[in-house]
């Protein structure tokens, strides 16, 4: 084990663990947005900067061994300065579309620009315009102008869901977030991108301008579709159910879900479903189903 200090408090963390694990444990909150801790450590928005005692410049968190006797600090001048100039970077092409976007109010970006974020921007040129893509009916990519190339969906296609489907083309400004040759996305975990996603670039198309997250009341649930027990939180409006997301269970299913289980919702509000007992009746003009003949189960 191996001791260091974060803000005061000394914490002791396995060797060869990260600055950001010992923060974790710590009780101590980074800004970041590449890290996840399901996924390998990619430090490529340096939004973790923090300061290091003996280190000549911010360091990132996530990407920073620790060190016996290391001693971090997350709330100095020099770190706050670092992280307030990643974030004006990172909004630099970022569109100011909040009020419009699915991902208000349940945003990571949102979240930290209150805090991080200057009140104006001093980049006056135009901003970077990324075409839309079309990779499916579950994953929707129409603003991937949004896009911070953390590289979250990138890992988890690799190291979760066992297929690389997304990944990084071009370099510097121009770079994109596309699948490979135009191809579709057709993994059984693809909706788990969504969630990791931290901010409003990759949506839920069947949930796109359905609702927005403050106006959803929460059920917990567990997974119709296996024997596993996934555990579920179905997310409600006036009675209809409207989304369904991961629970975070680590004996059962961590925080992730196949797609049957965020997706198979849509089947509870069509309108192929009956919502009353039928029985059977000879008498023409009845309703169809299946080319036999049924009438409601009578109420009264």
């Amino acid at each position: 084990m191996v001791e260091i200090e974060i803000d005061g408090k000394k914490v002791e963390v396995p060797e060869g663990s990260m600055v950001m694990h010992a923060a974790e444990k710590a009780g101590t909150y980074i800004p970041h947005f590449c890290y996840h801790k399901k996924l390998s450590i990619a430090a490529n928005c340096r939004m973790c900067l923090v300061d290091v005692e003996k280190a000549p410049k911010p360091m990132p968190a996530c990407a920073t061994p620790v060190t016996q006797g290391m001693v971090v600090h997350t709330q100095t001048d020099k770190a706050v300065k670092a992280q307030k100039s990643v974030m004006e970077f990172l909004l630099i092409n970022h569109p100011l579309d909040c009020p419009i976007c699915d991902q208000g109010g349940e945003c990571q970006l949102q979240d930290l620009a209150v805090g991080y974020g200057a009140s104006g921007s001093r980049y006056g040129e135009e901003k970077r315009v990324v075409f839309h893509k079309d990779v499916g009916p579950l994953i929707s990519m129409e603003e991937m102008s949004r896009c911070i190339h953390c590289t979250r969906c990138v890992r988890f296609g690799q190291e979760i869901a066992g297929v690389m489907e997304f990944g990084m083309s071009h370099r510097g400004e121009h770079s994109e977030i596309e699948t490979f040759i135009g191809q579709s996305v057709d993994s059984e975990l693809s909706g788990n991108m969504i969630d990791i996603c931290p901010v409003g670039a990759l949506t839920s198309k069947p949930f796109r301008y359905s609702a927005r997250t403050w106006e959803l009341s929460r059920r917990k649930s567990v997974s119709p579709h296996d024997s596993t027990g996934t555990n579920l939180i179905v997310q409600v409006k006036s009675n209809r159910v409207m989304r369904v997301v991961p629970l975070e269970n680590e004996a059962v299913n961590e925080c992730w879900i196949a797609d049957r289980d965020r997706f198979s919702y849509e089947a509870l509000n069509g309108e192929e479903r009956l919502t009353k007992p039928m029985l059977k009746q000879g008498v023409p003009g009845k309703r169809s189903i299946g080319g036999r003949r049924w009438s409601t189960w009578p109420t009264a």
